[in-house]
């Protein structure tokens, strides 16, 4: 495979229109519980999944108001999950989603109970970390002020 410094000028670049949604394998066992933290903690809705999914794989689509963001749950006992009671890991895999006022999402984790743990000087604002019930480590930044 050649890297970028080697790429072939005949190679068509990509062009990405946007986010589709995020994968999140869970355990048949936890479904439920991380069904009710994606819409109790971070305040998603339960979208309708396709028929042939729900016949063969157990899982969750879950999205906002505004359908830009999509969390799907799939739960599949065989598939790699971080741990129940994994610690925060902002230097292993997570995602980072963008929020309007992170105060006000900081607030809202603080008033659901919601352990959560906060960076501000890497990159210049702050950025918040919460696990999910499976161990996945999510964070959420708000747009950065010039």
């Amino acid at each position: 495979m050649a890297t970028v410094l080697e790429q072939k000028a005949d190679v068509p670049a990509m062009s990405f229109l946007g986010f589709i949604h995020e994968g999140v394998p869970c355990t048949r066992a936890n479904l439920q519980q991380c069904i009710d933290f994606y819409i109790n903690v971070l305040g998603l809705h339960k979208l309708p999944r396709p028929k042939a999914l729900e016949d063969t794989v157990p899982g969750a689509w879950l999205g906002d108001a505004d359908n830009k963001v999509q969390f799907h749950l799939i739960a599949k006992d065989d598939e790699y999950i971080p741990g129940i009671g994994a610690a925060a890991t902002p230097a292993g895999r997570h995602t980072a989603w963008m929020v309007k006022d992170i105060a006000a999402f900081k607030a809202r984790m603080e008033r659901l109970g919601v352990k959560f743990s906060e960076t501000g000087s890497i990159i210049g604002a702050p950025q918040v970390f919460v696990v999910d019930p499976s161990g996945h480590t999510w964070e959420f930044q708000e747009p950065m002020k010039r």
